[in-house]
């Protein structure tokens, strides 16, 4: 997936991103550019899933569905025009912050993968 820089920047207000990722303890280096193709919203928030699908990465699907590929969540929120994201894999979410709540499955897989739900 190629990333295009020429446009200008959007700032973004509102967002629960300090809330949403409570402690960031290890991602993935460098980030990555998230495939949106279908992604209903104009912003994927921080704490979103992020999943990985036959070598490609993309926001995990707003019904909570594909949880088996999860890889991390979203370190800040990011406009889908321009989805080039950090990829927390290792960390503590707030679950109730966020815009699309994990399921019980995915909050299993992240458990897995080193990510913690800690409810304030």
């Amino acid at each position: 997936m190629e990333l295009d820089l020429s446009t200008k920047k959007e700032m973004f207000r509102g967002g629960n991103d300090s809330i949403a990722i409570k402690k960031y303890i290890h991602g993935k280096e460098g980030g990555t550019v998230l495939d949106t193709t279908g992604f209903p919203d104009n912003y994927i928030y921080a704490g979103h899933g992020v999943i990985k699908e036959r070598g490609v990465f993309k926001p995990q699907p707003v019904d909570g569905s594909l949880h088996e590929k999860l890889v991390g969540v979203v370190v800040s929120t990011t406009s889908k025009a321009k989805p080039s994201v950090g990829v927390m894999t290792l960390g503590i979410i707030n679950n109730n912050t966020l815009k699309y709540k994990f399921n019980a499955e995915s909050l299993a897989v992240l458990q897995k993968l080193g990510i913690q739900n800690q409810i304030d």
